[in-house]
């Protein structure tokens, strides 16, 4: 298994994210998208060129997006989660090691989003 690591923006977002989740769909829910975040992340920790990944170059690197919705084949249908919204941004770090910088939603100007992503983490 391999590892991962979270930026101090990516932590921040995904405490909003799961907030959002629990207001809107209980516990239960948050708890659901809680675990499709981790595995969406530990995939692509495990194989950085997985199939779903696309690289896109900001500020002179190179920047992996990957859609939670490529991660939902592993989980019970009753536990799954029907319609993920988000994109986990990241990058290959020292060591081999996929740095999180953060999450964008579907919706989010990608290009935008990307950039300033990239600014709080430089």
């Amino acid at each position: 298994m391999a590892a991962f690591r979270l930026s101090a923006p990516a932590e921040a977002a995904l405490d909003d994210i799961l907030k959002w989740s629990a207001a809107h769909f209980h516990e239960a829910g948050r708890r659901r998208y809680a675990a499709l975040l981790v595995q969406a992340m530990q995939d692509v920790a495990d194989d950085p060129e997985r199939p779903g990944i696309t690289w896109v170059r900001i500020r002179q690197a190179m920047i992996g997006l990957y859609h939670l919705r490529h991660s939902r084949g592993g989980f019970d249908p009753v536990a799954r989660v029907n319609q993920p919204r988000h994109l986990v941004v990241f990058r290959i770090g020292a060591e081999g090691i996929v740095d999180v910088l953060g999450f964008i939603h579907e919706r989010m100007l990608r290009d935008r989003a990307l950039r300033r992503l990239a600014r709080q983490t430089d």
